[in-house]
């Protein structure tokens, strides 16, 4: 059933879906399946909750167990925008998050946000972690970084105004080397002797014949 009703969220969104056309696709009775899932929403949620469990897992694969807090960091992102090409339901969710967040009962939300906070310190965690070790800007606000995750996750959706002029895959790609490129450490400066120089020449504008 939630294979079925995954294929049909991922193809047609919530309000394309219908009950009976995943009842058909997973070979039950309409009836069989409202005795699972009351209505619509609970079986869109459980779908949801079976995305991101998967993808979760992978995460915690992939990504956590990386040395480098700047790498996990980066791969965050990395990660993101390769499972939007290797799990379309996923990018379907996170496309449809505003609508989807309404299905949501209150108290729903409120059971999820210890989960969402744990995650939210984990980044931040990491940012602490860099700076500890030199990786990553001590000048970082390591509170708004997981917000900032968050926002970029979503570049995907903008691609389609580029289309015809650049590779969206070149573009995500750059899009992660700059947030690297943001997030690292920035070597020290050595001696300045140029604008020395060059205020030396200002002092003393004439030269002697």
């Amino acid at each position: 059933m939630l294979d079925a009703a995954k294929q049909h969220f991922t193809r047609y969104g919530f309000k394309g879906t219908r009950i009976e056309a995943v009842a058909e696709a997973a070979g039950c009775a309409k009836g069989a399946l409202y005795l699972e899932f009351p209505d619509k929403e609970a079986l869109l949620r459980e779908v949801i909750d079976e995305v991101f469990r998967s993808v979760r897992a992978r995460f915690d694969e992939e990504v956590v167990g990386l040395a480098s807090p700047l790498a996990r960091l980066v791969e965050t992102l990395r990660f993101a925008y390769k499972m939007l090409e290797v799990e379309p339901s996923f990018a379907r969710l996170l496309r449809d998050e505003p609508e989807l967040a309404v299905l949501r009962p209150p108290a729903e939300v409120a059971a999820q946000m210890p989960a969402v906070r744990a995650q939210i310190d984990q980044l931040a965690g990491w940012v602490d972690e860099g700076i500890a070790r030199g990786e990553i800007r001590a000048d970082l606000d390591r509170d708004a970084l997981p917000f900032v995750i968050g926002l970029l996750r979503h570049a995907p959706t903008q691609l389609p105004v580029s289309a015809g002029l650049i590779a969206g895959e070149r573009v995500l790609a750059a899009l992660v080397d700059i947030f690297a490129a943001g997030l690292a450490a920035r070597p020290e400066s050595g001696p300045r002797s140029r604008p020395a120089a060059r205020q030396s020449k200002r002092a003393n504008p004439r030269r002697s014949s």
